[in-house]
């Protein structure tokens, strides 16, 4: 709380403007959906079961990670590594070569796309760390910022550093500008400062969806929390009916109500004339729970863009025909999210390139580009069907192999380039002999 009631005031003394309230909240909510995707759900639990009921002392505490399984089939931009290449001179290859070695690229821009459909906002920072490339993913619940007129105008950037305890005066602050790098204690004074060696801030803003007029952190995705935690209470619900429906509940009748009465196996027990000591099963209703459970797990899929057979359990609901309309389904969602990571691919190229040429003699050329292929075939109809089309549009005159190309791989953006790749083709079939 200590630490709470003190920002406002550091962050007045820093210049960033914000309502603290608001501010607190999105940390808290962020740091959630971080702990729920990576299975920490429990602690969370308790403290509603706490609320719900009396005594939950007895419950034991069950979670399914349905936020996990969600994510993953909807963040398919990377579900293949796309093909990148430089245009530019034998050594800028080299070096971007070993420049997404060193960094773990293919990697950590998975994990970028899955934060990004989790958070719906993120930064990516390229950093020279331990003497090589490196890249960070920076969330909400650590990083402040402040942009200009528009939410992808960045134009300070502020990381909390909580330290390895939790006392307050182990805070500390990274604050970026265009101009300064400062390191700041607790109270916002100033232990570092040191002029930005790349004259530019080296974060890159990544949006699930195009920002407006909602700011820089996006809105959305807090259905699939609520869900996720309805589903954990549900289930541990279950769990306990299952326990009480597996043992009976003891009745003596006859008894003049003096007290509890243990018998155990062997032992003999007085009752009164007509008395009676039996147990009596419960009649939980496990079916209607189960089905519950289901409905809530279905409905948190679908109105994430997901088909519910894609979460069923049911084989008779995995059907081919329900497949293929998954894949169409999420090939349309990842053909929007390719359009946005293009472009934050190639703003990371030359941010990487600007952090490289910084800390190395052997540089990247200005001049080199880079070309990013997300490869995907899309066809419409079977195979054979669009493979027929094909041929009979051909012989029309209508198309040639060039459309026919750059409809199968979308990144080929010019006749030109579709072009080039097919006589690539065709000198790569005349070495391998291969005769159409």
């Amino acid at each position: 709380m200590l630490f709470q009631s003190s920002v406002p005031a550091l962050f007045e003394k820093i210049g960033f403007a914000l309502e603290a309230t608001a501010n607190r909240e999105r940390k808290e909510e962020q740091a959630k959906r971080i702990d729920f995707y990576h299975g920490e759900q429990l602690v969370r639990l308790e403290e509603q079961l706490n609320i719900l009921f009396s005594d939950p002392s007895k419950m034991v505490l069950v979670e399914l990670n349905i936020i996990k399984k969600i994510i993953l089939c909807l963040a398919q931009v990377y579900r293949e590594p796309p093909k990148r290449t430089i245009e530019g001179t034998d050594s800028d290859k080299e070096l971007y070569q070993l420049m997404t070695e060193q960094c773990s690229l293919d990697i950590k821009l998975k994990q970028a796309s899955r934060y990004t459909k989790l958070l719906k906002t993120i930064l990516v920072r390229p950093v020279w760390r331990n003497n090589h490339l490196d890249i960070d993913i920076m969330t909400g619940n650590i990083v402040d910022v402040q942009t200009g007129d528009v939410p992808e105008d960045l134009k300070k950037v502020l990381i909390t550093d909580y330290g390895a305890s939790e006392k307050i005066e182990d805070i500390q602050y990274s604050l970026w500008t265009a101009e300064i790098y400062q390191r700041l204690n607790y109270k916002g004074n100033i232990i570092e400062e040191q002029a930005n060696p790349y004259k530019v801030l080296p974060f890159i803003p990544f949006f699930d969806y195009m920002p407006t007029g909602s700011g820089f952190w996006l809105n959305g995705g807090s259905d699939l929390i609520s869900m996720q935690e309805a589903i954990n209470i549900k289930l541990t619900d279950l769990v306990y009916l299952i326990q009480q429906q597996s043992f009976g509940v003891g009745y003596i009748k006859g008894s003049q109500g003096a007290g509890n009465m243990r018998v155990d196996p062997g032992s003999l027990a007085e009752l009164p004339e007509n008395g009676e000591i039996g147990f009596v099963s419960q009649n939980a209703e496990i079916k209607e729970v189960l089905e519950a459970i289901d409905k809530l797990i279905k409905w948190t899929g679908v109105t994430n863009g997901l088909s519910a057979g894609i979460l069923s359990t049911d084989p008779t609901e995995q059907s081919g025909v329900s497949k293929i309309v998954d894949s169409k389904e999420l090939s349309e969602m990842r053909s929007d999210d390719i359009s946005f990571f293009r472009s934050y691919e190639k703003k990371l190229f030359n941010l990487m390139r600007i952090i490289w040429n910084k800390h190395n003699t052997k540089k990247l050329s200005d001049s080199a580009i880079l070309r990013i292929d997300f490869a995907d075939q899309q066809t419409k109809g079977s195979p054979v069907e669009q493979a027929t089309t094909n041929d009979l549009l051909m012989n029309m005159g209508v198309i040639t192999p060039v459309d026919i190309v750059m409809e199968r791989n979308p990144d080929l953006r010019t006749r030109e380039d579709a072009l080039a790749f097919l006589l690539q083709l065709e000198e790569e079939r005349k070495a391998l002999n291969i005769t159409i």
